[in-house]
């Protein structure tokens, strides 16, 4: 067990990260589909390895793995590679391993420097927490899988505009009507979820201290955030926002999530920190 909290055991589970993405990383350039395949059996060898080491997170701190910086980031990086063995188990899209996992392993990374302890859960009000943090995570995993697919569509369209479909890596990229799709629909099921996850946050708020907090930096910006997502929804689905405008705003949406996952909630808010 203490091998496992070991900076030995976060090295190595770092390392085999590394090597997954460098296997991706081959099979993007060229083509590798036993690249691909040994990637894959590395992104389960981590998912393995951070299961163990939230595991014994969890039977030392008696909570689960949301209530400090560091194993929440660690458990969103587990949620990553899990979606990812899933996705490209039912429906093999190029390249989304990769980018996939790329942003998980820039969150385990993160987690090294982030020094967060677990919180003090006030009595008989730990399921509402719970279920609020919970509903947060899943809207960012629907935020990151539209992110993605929106990344795969400039990618294809970038193909597609200075011809590079006929050689190169580009070639195996999913049509454009289809990339557009998956990125709106992602990002349809994660706004309602983030509206849920701060209604929840309120009123576990509000019932543990008596009022609803306002004045606190990550709820203000989670608000700027559902907007823009509803923007984003809105124009979509109206037909004025489409093909790259829409994938750049989506980006810069997602960019948002992340300095509010990352930066707010981690320096600038005092509750959250």
């Amino acid at each position: 067990m203490s091998f496992i909290l070991s900076p030995v055991f976060y090295g190595a589970m770092l390392l085999c990260y590394l090597i997954g993405l460098g296997l991706f990383y081959v099979d993007f350039l060229k083509d590798n589909r036993i690249a691909n395949r040994f990637g894959v059996a590395m992104l389960c060898v981590v998912w393995l390895m951070e299961t163990g080491f939230l595991g014994v997170m969890i039977k030392m701190d008696h909570l689960l793995p949301f209530f400090s910086s560091a194993q929440g980031t660690i458990f969103f990086s587990w949620l990553l590679i899990t979606v990812s063995i899933v996705v490209n188990y039912l429906s093999r899209i190029d390249y989304f391993s990769f980018l996939m996992n790329l942003l998980g392993f820039l969150f385990v990374a993160f987690a090294t420097f982030a020094h967060g302890q677990p919180v003090n859960i006030p009595f008989g009000q730990g399921d509402l927490l719970l279920l609020h943090i919970s509903v947060a995570f899943l809207s960012y995993i629907m935020f990151t899988l539209s992110f993605i697919f929106s990344v795969l569509y400039l990618l294809a369209d970038s193909a597609l505009r200075f011809k590079r479909f006929q050689s190169g890596p580009f070639r195996r990229l999913p049509p454009l009507q289809r990339l557009d799709l998956y990125a709106y629909r992602s990002a349809v099921v994660g706004l309602p979820l983030l509206l849920i996850a701060m209604i929840l946050g309120s009123v576990w708020y509000a019932l543990v201290y008596g009022y609803v907090l306002i004045l606190d930096p990550k709820p203000l910006f989670a608000i700027v955030l559902a907007i823009m997502y509803g923007i984003y929804l809105y124009m979509h689905s109206t037909g004025r926002l489409g093909g790259r405008k829409a994938s750049w705003w989506n980006l810069a949406c997602f960019l948002a999530i992340v300095l509010n996952f990352l930066v707010v909630g981690q320096f600038a808010s005092q509750l959250h920190r």
